[in-house]
């Protein structure tokens, strides 16, 4: 069986690696295309943003504090809303395409921004417009 002689001395499990990070940087340059052509047009974005957001600072806030590493209850506490109110604005972002559950660990789940956020910089738009910090609190 002839061996690749770009790789000569590469087992399996090496050349599986360099192969995935060929991937990788793929999958990363389609991305970074992708967000460009977004980018682009930054403007219509925005007013889709605004379009799902419109005046609700308490939509915003629990948008923001949803980072990854909050359950229901932590962005209940920290905003200081009821859980209820904070699932129910939670389940309108997802419907949205805006969050998602990032992690499940026994009864909790995490909830978290799509990559679109970074993209189109949807965190940063809100905080700007309703003057909240990342976390979702009003700047004093």
């Amino acid at each position: 069986m002839a061996q690749n002689n770009q790789f000569p001395t590469e087992d399996r499990d090496q050349q599986i690696l360099r192969r995935l990070a060929n991937i990788e940087h793929k999958i990363d340059s389609l991305d970074q295309t992708t967000a460009f052509a977004l980018r682009a047009d930054g403007e219509r974005h925005s007013e889709s943003v605004m379009g799902i957001f419109g005046r609700s600072t308490r939509r915003a806030q629990v948008y923001l504090a949803a980072n990854g590493e909050r359950s229901v209850t932590d962005i209940a506490e920290l905003l200081g809303m009821s859980q209820s109110n904070v699932s129910r604005k939670l389940a309108e972002l997802q419907q949205e395409g805006l969050l998602g559950i990032h992690e499940m660990e026994g009864a909790k789940t995490y909830w978290g921004k799509k990559p679109i956020d970074r993209t189109i910089r949807i965190s940063k738009l809100l905080m700007e417009k309703f003057s909240l910090d990342k976390d979702g609190l009003p700047i004093k």
